[in-house]
C-alpha cells in the first residue's frame, strides 16, 4: 500500500470514528434509557423526586441528586444504591419497599436467553448501567 493510500485510509478511519463518536454522544446510554423508562416517573427526569407519579405514592420518592451529599464519606454509595435498585434482597436502611424490584424486572426481560449464570450477569449489568446513570445526576 502506498503512503498516500495509507494516509487516505487513516483519514477515512479517523473521520468514521469521529462520526461514530459524535452519534454515540448524542444517543442516551442504556442506563439513561432505563432511568427514563423505569425511574423518571417517580424520581423525575433530573432525579429530584418530583416525577409525575409522586402524587400517587404514600412514601415520596427520594431526591437521587443528593445521594453523594448525604453519604457520611461524601462518596456516591454505589453498592447501596445497587442493592436498593435490585430489590431482590431487603435493605433495612431503605425502609418500605414501594419501589419496584428492578432485579426481578430485568430477570423477566432476560428470560431464558442466557442460562442461569448468564441471566444473573445480564441483570447485574443492567443494574450497574442504571446506577451509573444515577451517579451522573449528583449535584
Amino acid at each position: 500500500m502506498t503512503r498516500v493510500r495509507k494516509s487516505l485510509l487513516a483519514a477515512a478511519c479517523g473521520a468514521a470514528l469521529a462520526t461514530a463518536g459524535a452519534a454515540q454522544a448524542q444517543q442516551p446510554s442504556r442506563g439513561q434509557e432505563a432511568y427514563t423508562l423505569a425511574c423518571a416517573q417517580c424520581h423525575g427526569a433530573q432525579g429530584r423526586g418530583d416525577g409525575p407519579m409522586r402524587q400517587f405514592l404514600t412514601v415520596p420518592p427520594s431526591d437521587l441528586t443528593t445521594l453523594r451529599q448525604r453519604d457520611p464519606n461524601r462518596e456516591f454509595p454505589f453498592y447501596r444504591v445497587f442493592l436498593v435498585v435490585d430489590g431482590r434482597t431487603q435493605v433495612p436502611a431503605h425502609g418500605t419497599r414501594e419501589m419496584p424490584a428492578w432485579g426481578a424486572v430485568f430477570s423477566v426481560e432476560a428470560g431464558n436467553r442466557f442460562g442461569e449464570f448468564g441471566r444473573e450477569t445480564y441483570i447485574r449489568g443492567r443494574i450497574v448501567e442504571l446506577v451509573s446513570h444515577i451517579e451522573t445526576l449528583q449535584r
